[in-house]
């Protein structure tokens, strides 16, 4: 998941949210995404790109799931205004539990967010950040 994080964090992580029928406008086509995550136990960022076909004109948070969550983790809102996405979730892990918050902001041909996920097991909190940012640089060739 962390390879593809920026792309499949729009696609995944809203899997349980209940229907919505608003989104945030995005341009059909190959899309560059680049992420940088933040972690306690990495020495430097991480970070990652990815190109990935996006098929759809708006990311809308009913067409974001189906794949990647844990079907136990809840989810505590979800708002769309107009080019922004903000979503916030709790889930179990091993232990403990892990709280995320998360902003996307479509311009239509190029998005940009970030996010949080603090993680409570044993005693212990660990909170991991990411940033990314990812523009349309073409026409899918699927």
């Amino acid at each position: 998941m962390v390879s593809r994080f920026p792309v499949l964090i729009l696609a995944s992580l809203v899997s349980a949210a209940p229907a919505f029928a608003a989104g945030i406008p995005v341009e059909p086509g190959l899309w560059e995404m680049t992420s940088t995550m933040n972690m306690p136990m990495l020495p430097e960022p991480r970070v990652t790109t990815v190109t990935e076909c996006m098929s759809r004109s708006e990311l809308s948070p009913d067409e974001m799931g189906a794949q990647g969550m844990d079907p136990n983790c809840t989810y505590d809102s979800v708002q769309v205004d107009e080019n922004t996405l903000r979503w916030w979730f709790d889930c179990p892990v091993e232990g403990g539990t892990s709280h995320g918050e998360w902003e996307a902001v479509s311009g239509g041909d190029t998005m940009e967010g970030s996010g949080e996920i603090t993680m409570s097991f044993q005693g212990q909190d660990m909170t991991m950040t990411m940033e990314w940012a990812g523009r349309r640089i073409g026409d899918c060739t699927e």
